[in-house]
């Protein structure tokens, strides 16, 4: 596994320790990537962020530096998220400023760049060290003398500014660790204790790379813990790449058409689909029967108060079957089955069923004094039978949209990868088992009952849910069950195996559907529910 280490400075070949860093670079190991990203540059955004993945961060000598507070960002995230960290001259002394600033809560400045003051954590050494060498001696015990077996040695140097006594003291009482120091300098090495690679350095480990063709174990130590950082960082990486294209928007037919997409999965959700709407239902049927409120007889139904709720609640049972369907199925949330913003949009659903309600009584009108329907008498529980519809209707009529506009359609577009070629395909297969679920085979109520499942797919693509297709389906319903209650006529406004049509009905309802899709599309435009194009998915 590659291992990947961001050299942050700004590289001058005019330097000498940036032309031995840079002969370091191919003595770190075949498996090692270096890269110099300058201070100023965006790629400094993403390593702060975390979302360029890097095993380790060098700091390089060469302050101050073209974009220092982007270097202290980068050196805070090492600090917070656990990246090894090797700062080493100016790397040590951003390093020191950025703890003092945003763990202490002090000024913190660097008399280089703020000027010479109280404040100052990182001030003048003694004497320039630019160019210069001198005996470096681990501290017993710690953790860089193991790593040199205790002996000294010769470090050169380019630096001229280091910690001040009075911060370093500080530091030493909030978790830092002197390692290694010289006989006029209170700290050559500097750790941060609680961080598993966090190491400054006053010397610079580079140093030899060119003539002897090696450099500080250090640096070595270094790009060790950043080795045994590079899986768990392929593993992070990965799992923001896959969270990443989840969140990538998509048109609702491609909702379960993401990363983790497989073959087996929409095939799963409409066997689950199925198999848990059987249970759901018999699990609503079994305290009707236990009461007695199921119809003797169900291929007449009598449409008592019982019936009617019955039916109602066994239809409603669709929502919490194909819920769960598609939970178990794609490991998805249940949101994205009533919209791409991944929930159900209470305030858009009412506004649609507002805008349609008033089109529906007048299509119901249009209905009567075109077949010439006459007054009926009312059924003898016209009153319950108007509560149970005014309260379950709808659950019935959002659990078919849920299930022959949601999950059908998410299954079937998640197998074909054009959005345009899944909708086709979609809207065709949901009409079919809409129809088909009715049990006529009568051709113009297949153009009847279709037409609606046509709109509501379409209404789906372009407003990236299926709550319109849920007013269209609820305000159809409770109109005309009310007009049977009302009116009489109750039975013909159910459709069974015996029900048939005709081409004035079927041409009605498409005229009828055709106005109230452009009626919602027309709002869906003013709120910027459906985007611009006339053709264009709502991805949200």
């Amino acid at each position: 596994m590659t291992v990947r280490i961001a050299i942050v400075g700004d590289l001058d070949p005019a330097k000498h320790s940036h032309r031995e860093l840079e002969a370091a670079r191919s003595l770190l190991g075949s498996d090692v990537e270096t890269t110099w990203v300058a201070t100023d540059s965006p790629a400094m955004a993403g390593i702060a962020a975390g979302t360029t993945a890097y095993d380790g961060v060098w700091i390089a000598p060469g302050s101050p530096y073209a974009d220092d507070a982007a270097v202290l960002s980068v050196i805070r995230f090492a600090r917070e998220s656990g990246l090894p960290l090797l700062g080493t001259c100016g790397g040590m002394q951003y390093a020191v400023v950025e703890f003092v600033r945003d763990v202490l809560g002090r000024p913190g400045t660097h008399a280089e760049v703020d000027g010479v003051g109280a404040d100052n954590a990182v001030g003048a050494l003694a004497c320039s060290l630019v160019g210069e060498q001198r005996v470096v001696t681990p501290v017993l015990g710690t953790r860089f003398a193991t790593m040199l077996g205790g002996a000294s040695f010769t470090g050169v140097h380019y630096c001229s500014y280091g910690p001040t006594a009075a911060t370093l003291s500080t530091l030493q009482q909030h978790g830092w660790v002197v390692e290694a120091t010289a006989p006029d300098a209170p700290v050559e090495v500097l750790s941060y204790e609680p961080h598993p690679f966090f190491v400054l350095t006053l010397f610079q480990p580079q140093i030899g790379a060119i003539q002897w063709g090696r450099v500080h174990p250090i640096l070595h130590a270094f790009v060790d813990l950043a080795r045994r950082t590079a899986p768990v960082r392929a593993v992070a990486l990965a799992a923001q790449q896959l969270a990443a294209e989840e969140a990538r928007p998509r048109p609702y037919v491609h909702q379960m058409h993401g990363p983790r997409h497989r073959g087996w999965r929409p095939l799963v959700a409409l066997v689950l689909l199925l198999v848990l709407t059987m249970l759901f239902m018999g699990a609503v049927t079994v305290p009707f029967g236990l009461a007695g409120g199921l119809p003797d007889d169900f291929e007449t139904l009598d449409l008592s108060v019982p019936t009617q709720l019955w039916m109602n609640l066994t239809l409603a049972a669709l929502i919490p079957a194909a819920m769960l369907a598609t939970r178990v199925a794609y490991g998805r949330p249940w949101g994205r089955l009533f919209s791409v913003t991944g929930r159900l949009r209470w305030g858009w659903l009412l506004q649609c069923m507002a805008v349609v309600a008033p089109l529906w009584v007048a299509y119901l009108a249009a209905n009567w004094l075109v077949f010439g329907q006459e007054v009926l008498p009312r059924p003898e529980a016209w009153i319950g039978l108007l509560v149970v519809t005014l309260l379950t209707t709808p659950l019935q009529a959002a659990g078919e949209e849920v299930a022959f506009r949601g999950l059908v359609v998410q299954a079937v577009g998640a197998w074909i990868r054009s959005p345009v070629v899944a909708l086709a395909v979609s809207t065709a297969v949901s009409a079919a088992t809409f129809v088909a679920a009715h049990g006529s085979m009568d051709v113009w109520i297949w153009i009847d009952i279709g037409s609606l499942a046509v709109a509501a797919c379409w209404l789906a693509w372009r407003t990236g849910g299926i709550e319109a297709g849920i007013a269209l389906h609820v305000v159809n319903n409770l109109a005309v069950t009310f007009a049977g209650i009302l009116l009489g006529g109750l039975e013909e406004s159910y459709v069974d195996t015996e029900t048939t049509g005709s081409p004035v009905s079927a041409a009605m309802s498409v005229v009828v559907m055709t106005i109230a899709t452009a009626l919602i599309l027309w709002l869906a435009s003013r709120r910027g529910i459906a985007p611009a194009g006339r053709t264009t998915p709502s991805v949200g």
